[in-house]
């Protein structure tokens, strides 16, 4: 199994189409194609249908099916994520794992950290956090200092609004005499590629931004992730991770999350189930 989907420019829109090889999608700017070894699964939230597979970051590890895009023969959402999934059972996809030794989980932070790439790796999208507007300020901020844009970096795996602020406030006032907004580094704060990240998923474990800051994991240590409340998240929902012993390791708030928390549980479920024998 290859690490990604294939992605090339799209000729124009088409209806998804499904065959004995796997998978084409198009939004009418890329279109994408997937083995059926490469799908992962799927999952239906609201008005669509997302088709999981392994995409290079930073697009999401999903495509998203709307009804007009459904191909001849299947009637609704639901039945095309029952096709889906009776196709990803006949292909054992379970059998794709990774062909290489696998990363202990506190090599796998680091090079997550340091933003090398780990092949096979996928990151789900971001979202603002607890009191959007506000995060969106802290960009700004960040963006006014060297000092501010590594305080900013400093909170990138933590879900905590206080830590973040704390991180970028030193880092403001550590680098105030240094103005980034029209620099590199300016840039660097829009670019998809160097924005935060909350979970990453990897063949040989997962990378998670626990409040109590970033956390690794090999497979076998994880039992489940799952779709909770907490007082931690002043009762908001939230995405809970228990480990393979039973005790919940960490809450992170959905507004973490650029998706709804449901697609982001099923997304994270699908991944882990791949590698391994649950």
């Amino acid at each position: 199994m290859s690490e990604w989907a294939d992605e090339s420019a799209s000729e124009g829109r088409v209806p998804l189409q499904l065959d004995e090889k796997g998978v084409r999608w198009s939004d009418g700017d890329v279109s994408v194609q997937a083995t059926w070894r490469q799908v992962f699964g799927v999952a239906v939230a609201r008005d669509r249908a997302y088709i999981l597979m392994p995409r290079r970051p930073p697009e999401p590890p999903w495509v998203p099916v709307t009804m007009r895009q459904l191909p001849e023969g299947i009637a609704d959402l639901e039945a095309l994520a029952d096709r889906v999934r009776a196709r990803v059972a006949q292909s054992g996809y379970r059998d794709g794992g990774p062909r290489r030794p696998l990363l202990p989980p506190d090599v796998l932070m680091e090079r997550v950290l340091a933003r090398h790439e780990v092949p096979g790796a996928l990151e789900v999208p971001v979202g603002v956090g607890p009191g959007g507007i506000w995060r969106r300020g802290i960009d700004l901020m960040a963006a006014g200092s060297a000092g501010g844009l590594a305080g900013l970096y400093l909170g990138t795996m933590v879900a905590s609004g206080p830590v973040i602020a704390v991180a970028v406030a030193a880092g403001a006032l550590f680098g105030a005499a240094t103005p980034v907004a029209t620099s590199a580094n300016w840039r660097s704060v829009r670019n998809p590629r160097s924005k935060p990240r909350v979970l990453v998923l990897a063949p040989d474990g997962c990378v998670v931004g626990l409040p109590t800051g970033p956390t690794a994991y090999a497979w076998p240590d994880v039992d489940s992730f799952r779709e909770s409340t907490s007082t931690q998240t002043n009762g908001r929902n939230c995405l809970e991770i228990t480990t393979a012993t039973g005790v919940v390791t960490g809450r992170i708030d959905a507004a973490w999350f650029g998706a709804p928390l449901p697609l982001i549980v099923a997304v994270a479920e699908a991944y882990r189930k791949r590698h391994t024998a649950a």
